[in-house]
């Protein structure tokens, strides 16, 4: 086959011939586009899929969050036994839900309406009962010492679970309150 390039431009076989290579530039293209397209959507699909987990977290974090500062007001409202030295029975994990130290973990759910209803389940909490520790700076020094001079002290596990994403678990030590000197 031979080419003569005239006036008139290149002859009728040339161009069939760059046509067969245009076709081919074409699909290799296409397919290039095509595995960009697909990566592209896998990684937004990605991004979405760490947004909710991200905000799972969030709810499961703050669930525990109002847990932890529910049990918190419930040690800090006081009680008597505690502050007469009565050490928390096995038993009374289950009434009160505070328990001793080495004791089994027994939950206490948060009341309806305490936290938010897009969490899979009522956040929880278990207090555990560690002993006394100082109470108010100078109370100890006198003798014989201030009934004030100690305070009970407590270990506060909260957790919560986002639907089936996140679960945070957040702990706390609190020393009780205690009457202040003179009171």
């Amino acid at each position: 086959m031979s080419l003569s390039v005239g006036t008139g431009g290149p002859t009728l076989a040339a161009s069939r011939a760059q046509r067969g290579i245009t076709l081919l530039v074409v699909l290799i293209l296409l397919l290039i586009l095509s595995v960009l397209g697909i990566a592209i959507l896998r990684s937004s699909a990605m991004q979405e899929r760490m947004s909710a987990n991200m905000r799972d977290r969030s709810l499961a974090f703050q669930g525990a969050e109002t847990a932890l500062r529910y049990a918190q007001d419930v040690v800090l409202a006081g009680n008597s036994a505690w502050e007469a030295g009565t050490i928390p029975a096995a038993a009374d994990c289950t009434s009160t839900s505070v328990c001793p130290t080495g004791a089994a973990a027994v939950w206490a759910s948060l009341p309806t309406g305490t936290y938010d209803t897009r969490l899979g389940a009522a956040p929880q909490y278990w207090i555990e009962y560690l002993g006394v520790g100082p109470g108010y700076k100078g109370n100890c020094d006198s003798l014989p010492p201030s009934p004030d001079c100690e305070s009970p002290l407590f270990r506060i596990t909260a957790r919560s679970r986002s639907v089936g994403r996140a679960d945070v678990v957040l702990q706390a030590n609190v020393a009780s309150r205690t009457p202040s000197p003179g009171q």
